[in-house]
């Protein structure tokens, strides 16, 4: 099996006015997600001038393709490695329209907030 079907580049793009039957479909190994405009703090850009998804936003779109134990590893594993802002999460997920995913995100945030309340009382 070829590495490309095991791990697809999943590329974000604006939508466009054009009927999306008449754009061109993406490479072999590629999905293009269309999408509204990204708000400029759900984008951050690399050194090197790539723009990527924040980390807030990455988690957030990762719940409509995780289950609820794989979403709160992947939230603990951004914690552990000092990437996890609940701050900036909230502003993004408050900028989030209706998905399927909505409720178990949002009971994964409410544990990480727990998580991060009761640490803090640790600290002081």
């Amino acid at each position: 099996m070829c590495t490309d079907e095991l791990f697809p580049i999943d590329l974000t793009v604006p939508g466009s006015a054009v009927d999306p039957r008449l754009e061109a479909d993406a490479p072999e190994g590629v999905r293009i997600h269309r999408v509204a405009a990204r708000h400029p703090d759900d984008v951050v850009t690399l050194p090197g001038g790539l723009r990527v998804t924040s980390v807030a936003r990455t988690l957030i779109d990762l719940a409509e393709v995780m289950t609820p134990d794989e979403l709160r590893e992947t939230f603990a594993t951004a914690r552990t490695r000092g990437l996890l802002d609940t701050a900036a999460l909230h502003r993004s997920r408050a900028r989030v329209e209706w998905r399927p995913s909505l409720a178990m995100l949002d009971a994964v945030i409410a544990e990480f907030d727990d998580g991060e309340q009761g640490q803090a009382s640790l600290h002081h």
